[in-house]
């Protein structure tokens, strides 16, 4: 990765987009737009000669499309090697799960804030550039500590147990996987669909969907059979019985954030 500035190449049909997040790039001291391609075919050339630290891809493009775009950076040994930040219009999961498993970096949905954009290529151009098979999505250290190997899985496990999420259940599994993601790796939580799920879904070879309706069904059953006064002590009284459980999201970062704190004012669960 250069030194000074971040080298960007954005690549979507939407030529009015590319102007807009080009004139907003100019306007960051620490990043640099080298190059636009406006179709897939486009694009590998761009890239081949622009040699970027980060690429902005869209999916749905003629000629090339932007997995075919991925396909190729996969089989490819650039150095260094770019990273990938998908954004499109496309929310369907089995998307998601797609661009994960081909090796994209970071998935944002459209619309999205261009403030928020610069954070995501910030963190993704920070990544180590000697380990390009590890993205920012390949989550599967994370999960493979849920199995018992991680420092934080006995805590995970005591805090779903408080919880009252029955064990044998395959959401307390993933659930578990995802509170150890957001403590281990910092994982921003509000991306469960693009991240989360696919990434668990890999590791447990099911459908992303599957993740989150066993997740639902965990936190469910907690809230209709776990001690109300352990719940009210972790989420307070802004959730119960009568006004609804917390999302997915929710639940997993507030477990995460209580670890956290236990562990550092040396409480325990």
């Amino acid at each position: 990765m250069s030194q000074s500035l971040i080298r960007l190449v954005m690549v979507d049909d939407n030529v009015d987009l590319v102007k807009v997040v080009s004139e907003f790039i100019s306007t960051q001291p620490d990043m640099s737009m080298c190059g636009v391609a406006y179709n897939g075919s486009q694009a590998i050339e761009v890239i081949r000669n622009v040699a970027p630290d980060v690429i902005l891809l869209d999916l749905i493009m003629p000629h090339l499309d932007g997995l075919g775009v991925i396909e190729y950076l996969g089989s490819t040994k650039l150095v260094p090697h770019p990273r990938v930040l998908v954004i499109t219009a496309i929310s369907l999961e089995t998307t998601a799960a797609s661009v994960v498993a081909q090796g994209a970096d970071y998935y944002m949905a459209k619309p999205f804030d261009l403030e928020v954009l610069a954070g995501r290529i910030r963190r993704l151009a920070a990544l180590p550039p000697e380990r390009p098979s590890e993205s920012h999505l390949d989550t599967g250290s994370a999960i493979r500590a849920s199995s018992g190997n991680s420092r934080y899985d006995v805590e995970a496990s005591k805090a779903l147990h408080k919880m009252g999420v029955p064990a044998n259940l395959k959401g307390y599994l993933y659930l578990r996987a995802a509170i150890i993601m957001a403590l281990e790796k910092e994982h921003e939580m509000g991306s469960m669909t693009y991240v989360v799920y696919p990434a668990i879904a890999k590791a447990h070879n099911t459908t992303p969907s599957r993740v989150e309706r066993a997740m639902r069904h965990a936190i469910e059953t907690a809230w209709n059979r776990g001690d109300i006064n352990v719940i009210n002590r972790v989420f307070g009284y802004t959730v119960d019985a009568e006004k609804g459980r917390p999302t997915n999201s929710a639940f997993i970062t507030r477990i995460a954030s209580k670890i956290k704190i236990d562990l550092a004012t040396g409480k325990r669960h």
